[in-house]
């Protein structure tokens, strides 16, 4: 009885996953789990008009043999079985269970209560532990920071459990002692994956690249190289945002005083047109308002809709993102389980990249790998340089932007 529990949600009641898989009955196909109703419909995806000559007895036993595989499938072994995960994960997972709850920042982009689902699923699956999910998106990650940093010098509750974000935003929660010292290294983490500095785990990677409206220009009329796009051809053209993260990542591939000639280029002579968030860029250059965009990825929306978008042929630089577990939350346990299960595991990789948006570019079929192969490589430097150059890139393009 414990484990059927409602948790009100986005003004509407729904059984977590844990609860949705306790509560089903044997051969009882209405009123399945939402995860269950999947299989049964694939299982089962027949047109009963269509198929006439299907008998009622027929249709019964489908019916009860589409229900038995159901129920095998759920009652088994999670995917990670309890003796492949490291042992400091799984002293974890009692205390991540009881505390059952994670919010996750995901930034300015929105997600659905089917999306924090398939995380629970995937939970639930991996790991043998229901815990409920709640993605929370917000202002842009600089201004919610600020926010967090408030909130945690003021001692109240904060309202997420895990910031995922680039390492020098990290580094101000950190320097504020926002961050838990978590001890990743005991979770068996991959050492190259942990940044000790900030005390993050390394979860995914997005990307400042550029890209175009493809029903406005052609591939042969796009600009091929930085020069070309920085000419007097674009001028008003290009829409960015005027934020220093937009741009600090070039810094690796340009060097700080190239960059900060880019910049100036842009504000002062191209005129660009300037976004309220980085996401607010997809949405200017897919409507038509802009023919180039710069410093956002394409959307796996807008992937999935076939829009009319496509990248410019000129190298980018990725920006890794970084899990840290803030120090006044509640459920510390259960978002460092969550943090390591979406940066260590095939099916956390998969459904960040799938549900959340975060893909990692040496997955193949992912945005980011086909960006890395169309630009024949990338522009990417270890969590070190992010907290060192990259900061120091970063304070000078927002003295220039204020300047600008």
């Amino acid at each position: 009885a414990s484990l059927q529990y409602a948790i009100h949600k986005d003004e509407s009641h729904r059984v977590s996953s844990r609860a949705r898989t306790h509560v089903l009955q044997p051969l009882a196909v209405e009123g399945l789990p939402s995860k269950a109703m999947a299989l049964h419909g694939a299982l089962v995806g027949f047109d009963i008009k269509e198929r006439t000559i299907m008998t009622i007895h027929r249709l019964k036993l489908s019916l009860a043999s589409a229900s038995i595989l159901i129920l095998a499938s759920l009652a088994g072994t999670p995917a990670l079985s309890q003796s492949d995960l490291p042992d400091g994960v799984s002293a974890l997972l009692d205390a991540a269970e009881a505390e059952g709850t994670v919010s996750i920042f995901v930034s300015s982009d929105a997600r659905t209560a089917e999306d924090e689902a398939r995380l629970e699923d995937g939970i639930l699956n991996d790991l043998g532990i229901g815990i409920d999910i709640r993605l929370v998106s917000g202002a842009p990650d600089p201004v919610y920071i600020q926010q967090l940093v408030q909130q945690h010098n003021a001692v109240v509750e904060v309202p997420v459990d895990l910031f995922v974000t680039v390492p020098t935003l990290l580094g101000i929660l950190n320097d504020a002692g926002a961050i838990a010292a978590t001890d990743w290294v005991a979770l068996d983490a991959k050492h190259d994956e942990i940044a000790q500095q900030v005390h993050g785990l390394f979860v995914a990677e997005f990307a400042r690249p550029i890209f175009y409206n493809t029903d406005l220009l052609d591939p042969d009329d796009v600009p091929t190289s930085l020069d070309e796009l920085l000419s007097e051809e674009w001028t008003g053209k290009i829409v960015t945002a005027a934020l220093p993260d937009v741009f600090s990542p070039w810094a690796m591939g340009l060097g700080q005083e190239a960059t900060l000639d880019m910049v100036e280029t842009l504000f002062s002579d191209l005129r660009v047109g300037i976004a309220p968030a980085p996401t607010a860029i997809r949405t200017l250059v897919e409507s038509g308002e802009y023919p180039i965009g710069f410093g956002i990825r394409i959307s796996a929306d807008q992937v999935a809709n076939n829009s009319p978008v496509a990248y410019v042929p000129i190298k980018a630089p990725l920006v890794p993102r970084f899990a840290g577990v803030l120090e006044h939350s509640n459920h510390k346990n259960a978002a460092t389980v969550v943090a390591w299960w979406l940066s260590q595991t095939e099916g956390g990789q998969a459904l960040s990249a799938e549900v959340l948006d975060w893909p990692r570019h040496t997955m193949p079929g992912t945005d980011l790998y086909e960006m890395s192969v169309l630009t024949d490589g990338v522009y990417s430097a270890p969590a070190g340089w992010w907290m060192n150059e990259g900061v120091e890139a970063g304070n000078a393009i927002a003295r220039l932007l204020q300047d600008l």
